[in-house]
């Protein structure tokens, strides 16, 4: 009858396998449902089909419908719901589920399941900016403040970048929630896949281009540009790459405190194409209460999120680096629409993209976990990075000894990228 999954102790590679090798095949649309049965002789009749439509994590409706598909057949039933006018984003979701415990599984297993997410338009999904008034600028010789009434940014002109943000302005100044310069970052770790077609010899360059930079000449005094409703601060860089790529980062900060970044890179002709593209930001170890809307529950990438679904997961930041034999690229959810990093008093860091952004909190940076031949050789854990980012490159693994990952799972090569996405204290 097919191959059953037991997920018992769930890994990042068991949620995809065991989407790809379920027993049914779903399709749905706003309005019915279409089942193909997989089996060669079980009908869906023993199994509870259970439907569920929720927003952003919280469930509206559930029902259960009864199905009767024959081993190699394909029906179609009635959607036993109304989809919402509210404008939003809705999702789906189909789960054919065990009725009763067996030797193999409890009951409520999942043996199958779909989703598909709509959304009725109207709504942006980008936070409010208006409320607080336009910030104030203070301009000195090294540094540019900008400063609202919750919070202040500390923009360099000597170290080229944003060096703080404080938010949740007291007495004492509030509190700093940034641990360095947020970096521009195309390199993570390279997996075992990668290490075995030869991804570090290849993409090196990439590695330098996020440790090491220098103003483009025309930014290396940047200035603030004051607007009606926000200070835009540029920064421009070039990339020790041959031949050499610029990159700019534009920080828009509004007098909420909500920080809006706009990444551009203008890659070098012929370079290959980036390991990621996104940016580093550290903070302090404390901010370890991971909270997403995205897919997940498990760790996925562009070519293993088949078997994710799109909710809102909670974890803890010490527990996503997958426990890999030898310690690589780990950790990243796909879809991120907006993800939180607290501590244990709820303050913190949120970072949302209304578009969808990859997004990763691990408690080591691509280069720590690099340098790192097993787990118990990663250092003592002393921040949180954060790696927002347009894309990853896909796993691969049609072989781990010389296939690359395919052309459509990687970072587009040869033009010009830009990624925007936002972030804001949390008190």
């Amino acid at each position: 009858n097919g191959i059953v999954f037991v997920d018992r102790t769930p890994t990042p590679k068991m949620q995809e396998v065991r989407y790809l090798y379920q027993p049914f095949r779903i399709s749905i649309s706003h309005d019915e449902i279409e089942i193909e049965n997989r089996h060669l002789f079980t009908s869906s009749a023993g199994l509870d089909c259970v439907i569920t439509l929720s927003r952003e994590g919280t469930v509206l409706a559930t029902s259960e419908i009864d199905t009767d598909v024959p081993p190699g057949d394909t029906r179609t039933y009635a959607l036993p719901m109304t989809m919402p006018r509210t404008p939003g984003e809705y999702a789906i979701d189909v789960a054919f589920r065990l009725p009763k415990a067996t030797a193999w599984a409890p009951a409520g297993h999942a043996v199958a399941w779909e989703q598909r997410v709509i959304v009725v338009s109207g709504s942006t999904g980008t936070p409010s900016r208006a409320g607080e008034g336009a910030p104030t600028l203070v301009e000195g010789i090294h540094n540019i403040g900008v400063r609202g009434r919750h919070f202040l940014a500390l923009f360099s002109r000597v170290h080229g970048g944003l060096t703080s943000y404080r938010y949740g302005l007291t007495s004492d100044g509030g509190r700093e929630l940034l641990r360095g310069i947020p970096q521009p970052n195309f390199w993570h770790a390279p997996t075992a896949n990668e290490r075995g077609w030869g991804m570090p010899f290849r993409d090196g360059q990439w590695l330098l281009a996020s440790r090491y930079r220098e103003p483009l000449p025309s930014q290396e005094r940047p200035v603030a540009v004051v607007h009606s409703d926000h200070v835009e601060v540029r920064y421009g860089y070039l990339l020790p790459t041959t031949p050499q790529s610029e990159c700019d980062v534009v920080y828009r900060v509004f007098g909420s405190g909500r920080v809006e970044v706009t990444m551009s890179l203008r890659p070098g002709a012929g370079l290959p194409d980036l390991p990621e593209f996104g940016m580093l930001v550290t903070a302090d170890a404390d901010l370890r209460h991971l909270r997403w809307y995205g897919d997940g529950p498990d760790e996925c990438y562009v070519d293993r999120r088949g078997g994710a679904r799109l909710d809102v997961y909670d974890s803890d930041v010490r527990q996503q680096l997958t426990p890999y034999v030898r310690p690589q690229e780990a950790g990243s959810h796909t879809g991120v629409r907006w993800a939180t990093v607290t501590d244990d008093r709820g303050a913190g860091l949120r970072f949302d993209c209304a578009e969808g952004m990859e997004f990763s909190a691990l408690p080591w940076s691509p280069f720590e976990i690099e340098n790192a031949r097993h787990p118990v050789e990663l250092p003592p854990i002393q921040s949180t990075v954060l790696r927002p980012a347009l894309m990853r490159r896909g796993v691969g693994g049609d072989d781990s000894w010389g296939a690359p990952t395919h052309p459509e799972f990687r970072v587009p090569q040869g033009r010009e990228l830009v990624f925007r996405f936002g972030f804001q204290g949390i008190r």
